[in-house]
């Protein structure tokens, strides 16, 4: 299991909607957009694939950003605490 997060600017509110919730499928949203998700690689090229076919490549953009262990540990929260996502958690896609 990789982590990732996952942050997108949606032009469109319809689409808007529908990538927090194909967001939503993968992980756990940590801003209003963005979300920390831990998927295989099977995982990670459908996530891709249910997101290129929602977005528009000329208005909107996502970012898809790599991210080690040490990194997710080391991440700092400045204002309200941030929720530590456990490498024990377990994601159900259904």
């Amino acid at each position: 299991m990789e982590s990732y997060l996952v942050c997108y600017d949606i032009a469109d509110p319809k689409r808007l909607r529908k990538v927090a919730l194909i967001c939503q499928d993968f992980g756990y949203r940590l801003q209003l957009s963005v979300f920390l998700v831990r998927i295989s690689a099977t995982e990670y090229v459908r996530l891709r694939s249910r997101l290129s076919d929602v977005m528009d490549r000329d208005e909107d953009q996502i970012l898809i950003i790599p991210l080690t262990e040490s990194h997710w540990q080391q991440m700092e929260t400045l204002g309200r605490p941030a929720a530590r996502y456990d490498k024990n958690d377990v994601v159900i896609i259904l």
